[in-house]
């Protein structure tokens, strides 16, 4: 830990140190390696990196974030089981049937490796946000170094350690936000002098909103240990908080089980009420559980898996942060970052401001919003037309736009909204390559390798001439089949990204440019799904695209391993393959609903059980 910044509350800088790293010790770490990002090596259920204070490795280390899944490698991810294979492509197509939501083999169950998961930078906000209001959990999202996402997705457990600078930026959050506690507010007594009662009931309350369940006697002891160096009640409130705000018990959400359940490597071990509630709220709304949940947890309200689909179910009904987790979900599987994380050349493309930026986040957060409270199908998110158009955005539709709303022949879907385009299209031209890698990528989950080094080279070497107006990016692009070192890969994707050429990189319809007609043929490949289903062939243009994958048995089940990384926060692994079947099969036997994702994940022992490392 670093140095305690000036404003701390606390009268050591040893003192705090000390007794967060006593509560660093005992959980899992067999084998790991200190200093290691988690998930980079394989085996089943090692854990590395340093824990939450850097404490140390093998027993009694805590692991920086996650347990590697069984046979986990670094960067992988699997493919979409049962899918065709193809040049440069990657899909084993291993189609392993479905399990019926019931016993699997111990080879193929889809359950993760215990583990503690590190928060991600949002979801500690959010819980700094419950513990002590808006403008704290604010605070939090701007003093953390921000971190990356994942294969789209903010809570990779692989991916989430505590590195030096978050521990630093945590400690110095923590000093500040206690510094400005309130404690007549946040723990107030009678007396307002305060008492060692009142300080104990706020202890208890204020760790079991933060931990989502109960503090243990041992964090106690701790805490306690922290708050009796405060001279006074309020010193001694704001010790506490100081002190909670950076523990591993906020830090962390367990899955571990219960710490007296006999210890059988590598079977099933089954999460506790209060790790079940947490990772059920966590899904759904980035968050420690609420009251509901947490007096479930308390009167074993989770024991049946049909307990846990009720407050899921719940939860989706009635809780509007449900909402924002399922549009999260769409935004991981779509790969869309923000709109300023994708810049134009402002020479080229003087169209794009900041107000045209926003518009176009706005329209895609109410297309998204209106489809998942609506139909929310995957054909509905393929298929379905804008409804609400900025007006900034007549520059980009222009004649798009009619008297009925967007012309349905060049506009469907979410393939044709300005922002996916923006964001999946290069700085100065329209990316053929990057909208045909975000098909083949995130929505058939094939897995494409990167350009080789000689590659990257001459690609350097003779980038694309933007300043070039005989030609059009097509004609420049299509140089690539006729390089030995690119055609492979490039055969994969480009023929699809040549169909997205009618709109250019910020989203405008166009049948020219520099004078010469646009071509937006394109061709699907590597469709073919295990019940003999395809939708392989020519296309033209983004709404015939759109109409192909929708009707795509590869894209349901691509959408369905996207859900499982975001629901088992990890990559997946060959030992998941039956469960994406299953899943897989449930999601279309239901007309491809997302909220059966939801239901389908809770209701299957891989939600509720971990695999034992010990």
């Amino acid at each position: 830990m670093r140095p305690l910044q000036k404003n701390s509350t606390l009268m050591s800088t040893g003192a705090l140190l000390v007794l967060l790293l006593a509560g660093c010790t005992g959980a899992v770490g067999n084998g790991g390696k200190s200093g290691n990002p988690p998930g980079t090596g394989t085996g089943t259920g090692t854990t590395s990196g340093a824990g939450p204070t850097g404490a140390g490795t093998g027993n009694g280390g805590v692991s920086s974030g996650a347990t590697n899944a069984p046979g986990a490698a670094a960067g992988g991810t699997s493919n979409v089981p049962g899918g065709s294979s193809m040049p440069g492509v990657t899909n084993p197509g291993t189609n392993q049937g479905t399990t019926g939501g019931t016993a699997v083999p111990a080879a193929c169950d889809g359950i993760t490796a215990r583990r503690l998961r590190r928060l991600s930078i949002r979801e500690y906000s959010n819980v700094v946000t419950s513990l002590l209001g808006a403008p704290a959990g604010t605070a939090a999202t701007a003093a953390i170094t921000a971190e990356p996402s994942v294969d789209g997705f903010d809570n990779q457990a692989g991916s989430l350690f505590v590195s030096p600078s978050f521990q630093g930026d945590v400690a110095d959050l923590a000093a500040t936000l206690s510094s400005q506690v309130d404690p007549a507010t946040l723990a107030p007594c009678t007396p307002a002098a305060g008492s060692p009662a009142c300080l104990q009931t706020f202890i208890r309350s204020f760790a079991a909103k933060a931990y989502g369940r109960p503090i243990a006697d041992d964090e106690l002891t701790r805490v306690n240990t922290m708050a009796n160096m405060g001279q006074d009640y309020a010193t001694q409130v704001r010790l506490v908080v100081e002190f909670i705000l950076q523990s591993p018990g906020l830090l962390y959400v367990s899955e571990l089980g219960a710490p007296t359940a006999p210890a059988v490597s590598g079977q099933t071990l089954a999460l506790t009420q209060y790790e079940i509630a947490s990772q059920l709220s966590f899904m759904l709304t980035g968050n420690r559980p609420d009251a509901t949940l947490i007096k479930a947890a308390e009167t074993t309200g989770f024991a049946k898996p049909t307990d846990i689909l009720g407050e899921a179910q719940r939860l989706l009904t009635s809780d509007t942060r449900a909402q924002d987790a399922l549009t999260r979900f769409v935004n991981g599987w779509m790969d869309m970052s923000p709109l300023t994380d994708a810049p134009k050349d402002p020479t080229i493309y003087p169209t794009i401001t900041p107000a045209i930026q926003t518009a176009m986040q706005q329209e895609y957060d109410q297309f998204v919003k209106a489809q998942l409270t609506g139909d929310g199908t995957l054909s509905a998110l393929m298929l379905g037309t804008s409804a609400n158009v900025p007006a900034a955005l007549s520059a980009i539709y222009g004649s798009d736009l009619l008297p009925t709303g967007l012309d349905p022949t060049r506009r469907k879907g979410i393939l044709s909204l300005p922002a996916v385009l923006s964001v999946h299209s290069a700085p100065d031209n329209s990316g053929p390559v990057e909208r045909g890698l975000l098909v083949r990528r995130q929505l058939l989950c094939q897995y494409v390798p990167g350009p080789p080094q000689n590659a990257l080279d001459k690609i350097a070497a003779n980038p694309i001439d933007a300043s070039d107006k005989t030609s059009t990016t097509r004609q420049k692009l299509e140089a690539h089949l006729n390089e030995p070192s690119c055609a492979a890969c490039h055969a994969t994707f480009d023929p699809i990204g040549y169909g997205f050429e009618q709109m250019d990189a910020i989203g405008r319809f166009r049948t020219t440019e520099n004078g010469k007609p646009v071509d937006s043929s394109g061709m699907l490949t590597g469709t073919a799904a295990p019940d003999g289903s395809s939708v392989d062939g020519p296309f033209q243009g983004t709404v015939q695209l759109a109409t192909k994958l929708a009707q795509s048995k590869v894209v349901e089940a691509c959408m369905t391993e996207h859900f499982f990384n975001f629901a088992q926060a990890r990559a997946t692994v060959a030992s998941d393959t039956c469960v994406i079947n299953d899943w897989t099969a449930k999601f279309s036997q239901g007309g491809g609903h997302i909220k059966d994702l939801v239901l389908n994940a809770v209701v299957h022992p891989n939600f509720a059980n971990r695999k034992d490392d010990r």
